[in-house]
């Protein structure tokens, strides 16, 4: 253990001694995120249906940096998570915690919102972390497919792990938000219009300890034997920033758009182990990955869902990932469907309605 993780164990210890004296409050909900300093996805979504009569609701936010700054904002902020974690009743995340894993305390109700529909490759407590992920109470899912899953990486009961769904899907099975998703794109991107749309959206590779990398991916090979009405867009995940590939005049960099909205007019979707996956198997469209390093990604670290099983193309270079396009025979719509009803247990946009009358009855249950 570090220097500063001993000062700041040092300080939040005597701090939870202190706070402990403080009552639990019975309808106060705080929630905390490392990722943005303002509320976004199914954090956002909840929030806005919160009934602020009902909730005395309270926000802890920071964009979490690696640099001196960034490492001194992290150590008050913990600081603040204490007092605000272990004085509500109800606490929503949507990434781990150090604080709730060292210092929460008991009657404090710890929601894990995590923000993905799923998980293909292993993470939490399933694979080595700087510490133990310890204290959640329940997790929420799209599917009792994780139950399993999810009880191990986050360390609670299976029976914890509840497939009422995502607020973040809701949109996706509204049609009336897709086709407005659609028309703005096509508005601000004419060109994008009568087009077949490959969408290419890769996790990262790495870690925040570590950095981030990127798999190469030749998209100039690619644009070169696709027709003319083909495009591709791209959007890397938000912890490469604004990652781009090679410029080509039908190849797009959409790093700065929202990737539900980018679903509303993608045709394929290109990605690897990254969990938005499931989210587009809602729209039942079709789905390929590539993955040059599955071989060595599955034996380093691990998969939940083994790709095979899923039955989409698995693609080990681009030369694979054109044949399955261009060949015409590739039209799993159908599959697509069977595996969305296997990932997906609630289908009717109401999943933020579901945490929220979850949330109520936690409030309202007073031997709790």
């Amino acid at each position: 253990m570090g220097v500063q993780k001993i000062i700041l164990n040092f300080i939040l210890t005597i701090e939870s001694f202190i706070v402990s004296l403080f009552p639990i409050k019975s309808n106060k909900v705080t929630f905390v995120s490392l990722e943005s300093d303002h509320l976004t996805s199914d954090l956002k979504l909840i929030y806005d249906q919160l009934n602020s009569n009902e909730f005395d609701i309270h926000l802890c936010l920071i964009k979490y940096h690696k640099d001196l700054w960034g490492q001194f904002l992290y150590f008050i902020n913990c600081m603040k998570q204490l007092y605000f974690i272990n004085t509500s009743k109800i606490v929503l995340l949507h990434d781990n915690n150090y604080v709730v894993s060292h210092f929460k305390r008991k009657g404090v109700t710890v929601i894990q919102v995590w923000h993905a529909c799923g998980a293909i490759k292993k993470f939490g407590n399933v694979i080595k972390r700087e510490y133990p992920i310890a204290n959640y109470d329940y997790a929420l899912a799209t599917s009792s497919f994780w139950q399993n899953a999810y009880s191990q990486a986050f360390s609670i009961p299976a029976a914890h792990v509840l497939p009422i769904g995502l607020p973040r899907t809701d949109e996706l099975f509204a049609n009336d938000w897709l086709e407005d998703r659609k028309n703005e794109l096509y508005h601000k991107y004419p060109i994008l219009k009568d087009k077949q749309i490959i969408l290419y959206a890769p996790t990262f590779r790495g870690n925040i300890y570590k950095g981030f990398s990127a798999i190469p991916f030749d998209v100039l090979k690619i644009m070169k034997r696709l027709p003319e009405n083909y495009v591709l867009l791209y959007k890397f995940h938000p912890l490469m920033g604004n990652y781009q590939l090679a410029e080509h005049e039908r190849v797009f960099n959409m790093n700065h758009e929202d990737t539900h909205a980018l679903f509303s007019i993608s045709d394929y979707l290109i990605s690897d182990y990254s969990s938005i996956v499931f989210d587009y198997m809602i729209l039942e469209k079709n789905l390929l990955f590539f993955v040059p390093d599955l071989a060595e990604y599955s034996r380093t670290l691990g998969v939940f869902v083994d790709l095979n099983d899923l039955k989409c193309p698995i693609c080990q270079n681009e030369d694979e990932l054109l044949n399955h396009i261009l060949s015409n025979a590739y039209d799993n719509n159908h599959h697509m469907h069977e595996l969305k009803n296997i990932f997906f247990n609630q289908q009717d946009g109401k999943s933020t309605e579901r945490v929220v009358e979850f949330m109520k009855e936690i409030v309202n249950d007073k031997g709790n």
